[in-house]
């Protein structure tokens, strides 16, 4: 029975044109619903499926002399989506709750994206990001920080072909504070993002994570102290881990490099911090969620480094986000590139400095309008850790010309001053 006011979930939906005939794409990265294509036509009827309009509205939004066959139309329209779980809807919150008992039954979070954005045969995937790291490693500026006081690293985690270079040659400070030190990290704290949305500002899982490297265990008494301080909202979306790929990528370079992979891994999920990127506020201010998760990180580390254990972390986050994909069809010339570029790089000064309030300042003056989605991590780990400052290590743009797109991504050592 179709939903008497229908509401389209949130997933990505991208516009193409083949053989004269435009569509869109719809891409569940849940994984709930499958990938289906729609006649671009279709689109001004899809945004008003927002909860607030009667099929009787919907009908009357499609041109047609007879009004019953319309609504036929309407309603079958409505079914089809539902059947693909793109409706908010009990339909899809019964599969949804299926797939969430799934993945918690499951004491490792299996490898989303192995033989699909990289090599899934651990030999082909050596050999593919060796390559990369030698690129990166050419670019990388001369140190200016001590590895021995090295305590994470800012790494992008888009897609190893666009940005492996960058991402490979960025887990350097890490593995010089081990080589330094003589020591491993215990555990690495990652701070990944969460594409799809979660409702808590932030998301744990206590799995660890498969590669084709093999398997990096999780450090389950530093979540479970961190589940602890927060309550149950820390967990409750741990199917939001299931197709996300910002910890999958960091947990694959992590096995990958010798150094780092007899460390434990924490995985944690950043949603965007909306209402403050609106007032302007401080984050652990205007959002009290997220002053309550920054004081237990920085807490439960404390209490972990003083029972012994070498605790790192890795921030993996992109940086712009601009084009058509995006919602915005402006050219992508060569100055608005550039003009990205400076804008990216003054974050990344705020980071250097070690300067949360610049950081946030910088994405809230604008709202955040080039969509650079390291926000969040970013300031969470300079909240929590005021001493530490940053090395700029690379830069990059992923720039498709003919699709009018662009990525930005950046690497950065994270230090104590």
């Amino acid at each position: 029975m179709s939903p008497e006011k229908p509401r389209l979930r949130h997933v990505q939906i991208s516009a193409s044109a083949h053989k004269g005939e435009e569509w869109l794409h719809f891409h569940d990265k849940s994984g709930i619903a499958p990938d289906v294509a729609m006649p671009r036509e279709f689109g001004p009827l899809l945004a008003a499926m927002d909860g607030r309009h009667s099929i009787e509205n919907l009908v009357d939004m499609v041109a047609g002399d007879d009004r019953d066959l319309v609504r036929g139309w309407v309603e079958r329209l409505i079914a089809d989506l539902d059947e693909a779980f793109l409706l908010h809807s009990p339909r899809f919150e019964m599969r949804r709750d299926e797939m969430q008992a799934e993945f918690l039954d499951s004491p490792l979070r299996p490898a989303a994206f192995a033989g699909l954005s990289y090599p899934q045969h651990p030999d082909e995937l050596r050999e593919f990001l060796s390559q990369k790291l030698a690129q990166g490693e050419k670019r990388l500026p001369p140190r200016r920080y001590d590895a021995r006081q090295v305590r994470g690293i800012v790494t992008p985690h888009i897609d190893f072909h666009r940005g492996g270079h960058t991402e490979a040659a960025s887990y350097a400070p890490l593995r010089e504070n081990v080589r330094a030190t003589g020591k491993a990290f215990d555990t690495l704290v990652i701070l990944g993002i969460a594409h799809e949305g979660v409702g808590y500002p932030f998301c744990a899982t206590a799995k660890g994570f498969e590669t084709p490297f093999g398997v990096m265990e999780c450090d389950r008494d530093f979540v479970r102290d961190l589940e602890t301080k927060i309550g149950p909202r820390l967990m409750e979306e741990q199917l939001t881990h299931k197709n996300e790929h910002s910890v999958e990528f960091s947990a694959v370079f992590a096995q990958m490099f010798e150094e780092l992979k007899p460390s434990k891994i924490v995985p944690i999920l950043c949603g965007g911090f909306w209402e403050s990127l609106r007032s302007g506020g401080a984050p652990e201010i205007a959002e009290p969620e997220v002053g309550e998760f920054i004081a237990a990180l920085r807490q439960i580390t404390q209490k972990h480094e003083r029972a012994g254990k070498k605790i790192g972390f890795i921030a993996s986050v992109d940086g712009a986000h601009v084009g058509t994909q995006f919602g915005d069809d402006t050219p992508l010339t060569r100055a608005r590139l550039a003009q990205i570029q400076g804008e990216d790089r003054k974050w990344c000064a705020a980071i250097e400095a070690g300067n949360k309030a610049a950081l946030h300042a910088h994405f809230a003056r604008d709202g955040n309008r080039f969509n650079v989605d390291a926000h969040p991590a970013l300031y969470t780990l300079l909240a929590a850790f005021p001493d530490w400052r940053g090395q700029l290590l690379d830069y990059d743009q992923a720039f498709t010309e003919s699709a009018n797109i662009v990525v930005s991504f950046a690497s950065l050592a994270l230090f104590e001053s």
